[in-house]
């Protein structure tokens, strides 16, 4: 996620260039708080995140045998290797909706209308 933002900051340094500071009377770069400001778009860490929690009521509506809902209720049987739990997909999808306050979710995932307004505050909360 933070190379992702890294990326997308130096993007978007290219595109609005180096500013001229008057009161230093020099060139310098902008800052990150700067840009945000200046391009009025949020983040695009929130917006595939959003993508992932709108794929994710899409498969989760799907039939209980589909393969595809199946690989994400998966639970994995055995040991785990030593040192810290390495993070799943899953994992990350229910960090987003506690961010995003939605509790409930294995329920309220069947409301199309619900999910999708949950999707939309996902692509435009500026941290998610």
């Amino acid at each position: 996620e933070q190379k992702i933002r890294s990326f997308e900051n130096r993007v978007l340094r290219t595109i609005c260039g180096p500013f001229f500071d008057t009161e230093e009377n020099r060139w310098r770069r902008r800052k990150n708080k700067e840009l945000r400001e200046i391009t009025k778009v949020p983040p695009i860490t929130s917006y595939i995140k959003g993508q992932r929690i709108q794929w994710f009521g899409h498969a989760m509506r799907r039939e209980e045998t589909n393969e595809v809902r199946a690989a994400i209720e998966y639970k994995p049987t055995g040991r785990r290797p030593r040192g810290r739990p390495k993070k799943r997909w899953m994992d990350g999808v229910q960090q987003d909706l506690e961010r995003l306050e939605v509790t409930e979710w294995e329920e309220r995932i069947q409301d199309r209308d619900y999910w999708r307004a949950v999707t939309v505050a996902a692509k435009t909360l500026t941290e998610l």
